[in-house]
């Protein structure tokens, strides 16, 4: 009954308002829309065409938007009374711009990351170093959000202002943009390019999508208008959602629609995904949830965008309290028409009857869903639990002010502790071996003073028996109003396996290593040893006159004298080799690039002269810290191949240059030489004694020591090479050796 009667005072009120602004004739608003007209906005123009908003008494001018047209600064500087935005109107309410949010139409934002499927983006984690497109009153705190829950640095992305053209993407002049998912998509497909879109929802963030607002000033004196206004365009959007081809129809007879290239197909797929986000078969048309506000607001804190207090009250807007004597003279003008408000009960109740059949039909729908969905939890509940048992994962939490600490079942049969006694009283420290104690509590401290995303720490917990266990422990401070610590909760992982196979592993490569230097002694020794009873023999030979001999001994004296020769040959090419890797640890310097490339040029430089070669050089970096030995050794085998191997009737053109990333520094040195091929060679290329141009002199030993050398420091050598076209050598240096 009391129900009953609040719903009539409502009626009386609200038919009472209508009375009033008709009175007084209906009151002008005017409403900046979003963007260009599109079915974004069919259900203000329903409410328009309509007549839902003249039935509240107001006269609604629709202002079309543009590129340069922000709702936001139309509304608050007086050019609009109402506007239509999103939901980044919060970070602008926190950073004291006066406005309220009146109504939310779009449950889901509609903002995507677009690519072109060809390009193999596929996550956020793909875009780094790419060039993306972006609009920052268009979404752009929302893909932040995304960036940053991913783990992609703002600055390792290229960030460009949004063109508003698709014919950039298509171009290759940019690698992703920001994007409308009811619009965009539908506009690429038709042109024949399939898209890929990267939806922050798929990642945990689902803010709200379009919205309608206004300042607070005019909130607070026209909150009957403002009612009025969301009634008017909550039915507005139901007529639309029912009445779709008609409204598309109507919108393409707007001016400049089909001057845009917009078409029905491009409404009707716009309708389709548009009905996806506002969810009215799930949600009140107009719905505000104050929850998903204050996760957004979460969210914001999270990227330290705004104050740690920082708080949505005064964001949303609320009815004003009623004035009794304007309800008094309401419901004394209202009487007269009590008969015909008792015939709109009638009515409205048989309706009622209707939808809550109609409802109750869809909640057992629903009903039937959610134990589905429940049923599937638990299966997935179940494979958790399973895969945490297979990687020796367990769960731990630990209450600060109470001590109690739990563990998961299968870590207390681990640890030798009864799980029937948790949560069993007890400091976290007790558990940690006490070397290792130091470390955990300069993780606390650091969380304390800022929240991080979740970090493995390696320690040692205490078995109740006795010994200890290797494990990986993770951790997150949970706090009581921001401030004072509540508990600590994480995972902890056994590793105790893992660490004593490195330990095995440390010991074998310890031995290997020794090995390995008594390998090199052993080579080093033998090559110099057998060096000189070579030398002399090869001395013998040449003092030898083999005139005097026979045919048949001058043919074995001739094979002897060859044989010693190449023994000689490849006794000085192992001692090179030794030699270049005897020195384990090369001494290292801050070396310009320029000068030490100057250097190794006049070492060489009657070859230089001999022919003429252009050198373009491009040190983008200038420095590195290295072995000056092995840059010189890297300049001057490449620089001595791309005069030995230059292209006949072509001058030889060298370029070298450099440039870096996060955790190298790459020398690229490119000439215009015969090539190689590298289909047949590339797989030998780096080896020792080989050579590709049996009538161009050399040994075959250059690209083998270099490479041994840059290998030895933690670098990489790579090669790219067509015939008859050149060759380039990239070599990427270690920034911390």
């Amino acid at each position: 009954m009391k129900s009953f009667v609040s719903f009539l005072l409502t009626c009386f009120l609200s038919q009472g308002f209508s009375l009033s602004l008709s009175a007084q004739s209906s009151k002008k608003v005017d409403l900046q829309l979003k963007w260009y007209h599109q079915f974004q906005f069919a259900g203000y123009y329903a409410a328009k065409i309509k007549g839902f908003y003249k039935d509240e008494g107001l006269d609604v001018d629709l202002i079309e938007g543009n590129i340069n047209k922000s709702p936001l600064l139309e509304v608050v500087n007086g050019h609009a009374d109402f506007g239509v935005t999103g939901a980044d109107i919060l970070y602008d309410y926190i950073r004291g711009v006066p406005v309220v949010v009146t109504s939310v139409i779009y449950q889901h934002t509609p903002y995507v990351f677009m690519v072109l499927k060809q390009s193999g983006i596929r996550s956020p984690a793909n875009l780094y170093k790419k060039r993306v497109m972006v609009s920052n009153d268009q979404g752009w705190l929302l893909l932040r959000a995304l960036f940053f829950r991913e783990g992609v640095q703002l600055d390792s992305v290229k960030l460009l202002k949004h063109s508003w053209n698709n014919k950039d993407l298509i171009a290759g002049k940019v690698d992703a943009i920001s994007a409308y998912s009811t619009a965009e998509p539908y506009q690429f497909t038709k042109t024949g390019h399939d898209v890929f879109l990267i939806s922050p929802r798929d990642y945990g963030l689902d803010f709200y999508g379009d919205l309608i607002f206004t300042t607070k000033d005019y909130a607070r004196e026209n909150p009957e208008v403002v009612e009025a206004f969301n009634r008017a365009s909550a039915k507005g959007w139901e007529y639309a959602l029912h009445h779709k081809e008609e409204l598309i129809a109507y919108i393409l007879a707007l001016p400049g629609v089909k001057e845009r290239g917009i078409t029905q197909d491009n409404l009707e797929f716009e309708a389709k995904e548009t009905e996806k986000l506002i969810l009215s078969n799930l949600v009140e048309i107009g719905h505000i949830n104050i929850g998903r506000f204050q996760n957004m607001l979460d969210v914001y804190k999270e990227l330290k965008m705004v104050s740690p207090t920082a708080s949505i009250e005064g964001l949303i807007f609320k009815k004003n309290d009623l004035d009794w004597e304007r309800v008094s003279l309401i419901i004394i003008i209202s009487a007269a028409l009590g008969a015909s408000l008792l015939l709109l009960i009638f009515i409205w109740n048989r309706r009622l009857v209707k939808t809550v059949d109609k409802k109750t039909k869809e909640l057992q729908i629903e009903i039937e869903s959610r134990k589905i969905a429940e049923k599937t939890a638990r299966q997935s509940e179940e494979r958790l639990k399973l895969a945490m048992k297979s990687a020796n994962i367990g769960l731990w939490e630990w209450n600060v002010n109470t001590h109690e600490f739990t563990l998961s079942k299968e870590w207390c049969f681990l640890l030798g502790i009864d799980p029937s006694k948790l949560p069993m009283r007890k400091n976290i420290f007790d558990f940690i071996y006490p070397e290792d104690i130091p470390a955990l509590r300069k993780a606390f401290n650091t969380s304390r003073v800022e929240l991080k995303r979740l970090s493995m720490y390696e320690l040692r917990l205490l078995k109740e028996g006795g010994g200890d266990i290797n494990v990986l422990v993770s951790f997150r401070i949970i706090k009581v109003g921001g401030k004072k610590i509540k508990k600590l909760s994480g995972v902890v992982v056994n590793i105790d396996n893992i660490k004593k196979h490195e330990q095995v592993l440390r010991q074998l490569s310890e031995e290997l290593m020794l090995k390995n230097r008594e390998l090199k002694k052993f080579a080093y020794i033998t090559s110099h040893n057998l060096r000189a009873p070579v030398v002399n023999i090869v001395s013998l030979m040449e003092m030898f006159d083999s005139r005097e001999l026979q045919k048949e001994n001058k043919l074995i004296f001739d094979n002897l004298d060859l044989s010693v020769n190449r023994l000689s040959n490849t006794l000085n090419d192992l001692i090179e080799i030794i030699s270049s890797s005897a020195n384990e640890t090369p001494e290292f310097s801050t070396l310009d690039f320029n000068l030490v490339f100057e250097d190794t040029c006049n070492s060489i430089k009657v070859d230089l002269e001999r022919v003429s070669p252009l050198i373009v050089k491009d040190f983008q970096v200038s420095n590195l810290t290295y072995s000056r030995v092995y840059l010189e050794s890297v300049y001057l085998n490449l620089v001595v191949n791309a005069i030995k191997y230059r292209m006949e009737g072509r001058s030889l053109c060298i370029n070298v240059s450099t440039f870096e990333d996060h955790d190298y520094v790459y020398l690229k040195i490119t000439d215009n030489g015969i090539g190689i091929d590298l289909k047949k060679n590339k797989h030998r290329l780096f080896e020792l004694y080989q050579r590709f141009e049996p009538q161009i002199e050399g040994k075959g030993m250059g690209l083998f020591l270099v490479k041994s050398q840059i290998e030895s420091l933690s670098g990489k050598i790579t090669v790219e090479s067509e015939v008859g076209v050149g060759t380039a050598f990239t070599i990427a240096f270690l920034k911390k050796v």
